[in-house]
């Protein structure tokens, strides 16, 4: 399914999912009640044991859904802060270096600065920024070339390596949490199983069109609500409670010079 509508603000989303649920829920009910094939589904009409089934893997598969959305924020978050300790290590470090440690803090604070102010607004727009993998490669050419000072073991150099190899697995991490579109997947099915639960729903009450309408009305309702609250959280650097990038801005604060 198309994942363009969840770029949409929080607001624009719910409008969204009204319209889809809406519109499906209006051709079952035509379908069901008012079109001249209704009198040969009235032959099919279905049960509660029909409905429950389909619901409850409705339920399930949202909620899993849910539980993955959760996962990711968990790993955003872990990686902005994995990043940003890393790059203070980084910084502390670099007070050892033999003449070069201020080009590393300089280099320090132009990443920083960059994935704060320039990369951040497009990972709300599930992209990443050159500019800023550009200030990465030459943050790691000058962590990479920096002398240490002859007093200084060189398990240093070593341990900032590793320390610059944590930043770049951080940053791969929080960038391919938001690239990677495999939830399309699932989108797509959570959908078919709602429309499919406004059919089976109807199908109960076929005698009724009335009832029938209410019943799918009212199941359309709680599903935008649940679906809503879902989407709204699929991106986990987006707001409401998106990962922020205060941890990086920290950083820069720490190393100003």
């Amino acid at each position: 399914m198309f994942r363009f509508w969840l770029q949409f603000p929080p607001l624009l989303v719910l409008p969204a999912l009204l319209f889809a649920f809406a519109l499906s829920g209006g051709i079952i009910h035509w379908l069901q009640c008012r079109s001249r094939f209704s009198p040969r589904i009235g032959n099919g009409a279905l049960g509660l044991p029909t409905f429950v089934a389909v619901s409850t893997l409705f339920a399930l598969f949202a909620g899993f859904l849910l539980a993955d959305t959760m996962t990711r924020k968990d790993r955003a978050s872990q990686a902005v802060q994995t990043e940003s300790a890393a790059l203070l290590g980084l910084g502390v470090g670099s007070e050892m270096a033999n003449g070069n440690g201020a080009a590393i803090r300089a280099a320090i604070r132009i990443y920083a600065r960059s994935a704060a102010a320039d990369e951040w607004p497009r990972m709300l727009q599930e992209r990443s920024s050159a500019d800023t993998g550009e200030a990465l490669l030459a943050l790691m050419r000058t962590v990479h070339k920096a002398p240490i000072a002859g007093d200084v073991s060189p398990a240093v150099h070593g341990h900032m390596l590793s320390l610059m190899q944590k930043v770049v697995d951080a940053r791969t991490d929080r960038i391919a949490i938001v690239t990677n579109h495999l939830q399309q997947f699932s989108w797509t099915a959570l959908f078919l199983l709602g429309f499919i639960t406004q059919y089976v729903l109807g199908m109960g009450f076929l005698d009724r069109p009335a009832a029938n309408f209410s019943v799918i009305a009212i199941f359309s309702l709680a599903a935008v609500v649940a679906l809503w609250l879902i989407a709204i959280q699929d991106n986990p650097f987006r707001e409401p409670n998106g990962v922020s990038p205060a941890p990086l801005e920290k950083v820069l604060d720490a190393l100003v010079e």
